[in-house]
Parts: structure tokens; C-alpha cells; sequence
């Protein structure tokens, strides 16, 4: 599992302020994200690398499995909770033959549920440990690295779609 956030960055995380965290990177990137074309959206950043389609597509891969993964640890820790393999998960599902508005009506549907979802964690929650393919870790630090991974990928996206001026919102 690749970690996006720091352990530091979670010592005494709040579910509001992360429901809020991950609900701000929404609302700022929707308006840049609807002005890309659906020609601009279907192009891969280079050769053998995926298009805004399948970036967005692995978002909400990445936002149906960590969904389980919050739901999950808020229930019990201890749990040892599989991984998932994003390029298969990314292929299978044909992001790339989809129209681009309805991958990003999905992926905003799903993560505003998301930050709807952790906003109702309770805060000595975010302590549960659990691991998540093979890596130990808490709950806090789950959704906090979820934001940061969300933002690396928008990030990367702003600057290879020629957006590069959004790049540091």
C-alpha cells in the first residue's frame, strides 16, 4: 500500500475537519474538472500511462474500497482488510469508454457520500488499528492518507491536462 499523508499529519485528527477536508478538494475540483473535454478526458497523460477517465475511475475504485475500509474499522479494529488491484479494477470496469460526465457525476457522488460518511465517525474511533494490505495502521490514518492520495492524483492531473496554474490549490 502506497502512504500519501504522514504519520504526523494524523496525531489528533477530527472527523468534521476531514469530512470537511475531503468535501473542500471536491468543491475545488469539480469547476476545473467539468471544463475538461471529452476528447481531453480520453487522451493518456503518455503512452502506457491512463487518461483523466481512468484516474478519476481509480478515485472511485479507491473511494468504493476505502468506503468498506472506514465502515469497517469504525466497527471493530483488529481487522486485517484486503488490498486491491487497482490496474485490473480500473480495465475491467472501462473507464475510458465511458462519458466522461457520468465518471465525474459518479466520483462526486461517491466521495461526497464518503465525507458524509466520516464526518459521523466518532473521534476515539480514529484510533482503531487495523491493517490494510499488510500494513498496519488507524483509522485516522486511513481516511487522512485517502484526502492526501485523492490529492495527489488531481495534482498530477492539473498539471498534465495544461491546468497548471490550478496546480497549487
Amino acid at each position: 500500500m502506497v502512504r500519501y499523508a504522514e504519520a504526523a499529519e494524523v496525531a489528533g485528527p477530527d472527523p468534521a475537519e476531514l469530512s470537511e477536508r475531503l468535501a473542500a478538494v471536491l468543491r475545488s475540483a469539480m469547476p476545473w474538472l467539468v471544463t475538461v473535454s471529452e476528447a481531453e478526458a480520453s487522451v493518456p497523460e503518455r503512452p502506457g500511462k491512463w487518461s483523466a477517465k481512468e484516474v478519476i475511475g481509480h478515485l472511485i475504485d479507491s473511494a468504493v474500497n476505502n468506503l468498506g475500509r472506514i465502515v469497517r474499522l469504525h466497527i471493530e479494529e483488529g481487522q486485517s482488510l484486503p488490498g486491491y488491484q487497482q490496474m485490473d479494477w480500473v480495465r475491467l470496469q472501462h473507464y475510458a469508454e465511458r462519458e466522461w460526465a457520468q465518471v465525474l457525476a459518479l466520483w462526486f457522488a461517491l466521495n461526497e457520500h464518503v465525507a458524509w460518511t466520516i464526518a459521523y465517525v466518532e473521534k476515539a474511533r480514529l484510533a482503531n488499528r487495523g491493517v490494510v494490505a499488510g500494513e498496519p495502521l488507524t483509522l485516522g490514518f486511513l481516511i487522512e492518507d485517502y484526502v492526501a492520495h485523492m490529492e495527489h492524483h488531481l495534482r498530477a492531473m492539473r498539471l498534465w491536462l495544461g491546468n497548471a496554474g490550478e496546480a497549487a490549490k
